[in-house]
């Protein structure tokens, strides 16, 4: 009898360990490497409509996301004319990463990089570690 409880109840355990498996998320690295103009001034990064950091220059940020589409934009937080890139839809998988790069040019927005551009990239960056300023109580 003590050992068809302790099966049942071990079976029953694998079977919800298995129901209820967590699902792996992906990764998205947003780097900034300009140019001294505007060097100062940290960007707003969103994803999803939602701001999730405040990247300075030679920085990166690293989120999890679930995988699926996504929208990321970025947004200048200088005094100026605050402008905001174009969405960007990016589609996120199960364990793979994701690397968008800020330009500031005439206008600012990002593009997506390759893994091998964006390692290259990343050893000269420093990483954020809290991406957003602690919240005042």
């Amino acid at each position: 009898m003590r050992t068809k409880i302790t099966t049942t109840l071990f079976l029953l355990s694998v079977l919800l360990f298995c129901a209820f498996k967590p699902q792996e998320n992906g990764q998205l690295y947003f780097m900034r490497s300009t140019n001294n103009v505007g060097s100062m001034i940290a960007y707003k990064v969103y994803i999803d409509g939602q701001l999730v950091c405040h990247l300075k220059n030679q920085r990166y940020s690293v989120h999890n996301l679930t995988p699926g589409e996504h929208t990321v934009s970025i947004q200048n937080g200088g005094l100026g004319s605050k402008q905001i890139s174009l969405p960007m839809k990016i589609s996120v998988r199960a364990g793979k990463s994701n690397y968008m790069v800020a330009i500031n040019g005439k206008t600012l927005y990002m593009q997506e990089a390759v893994e091998s551009s964006a390692q290259q990239l990343l050893k000269r960056l420093a990483a954020t570690e809290q991406c957003l300023p602690a919240k005042k109580d």
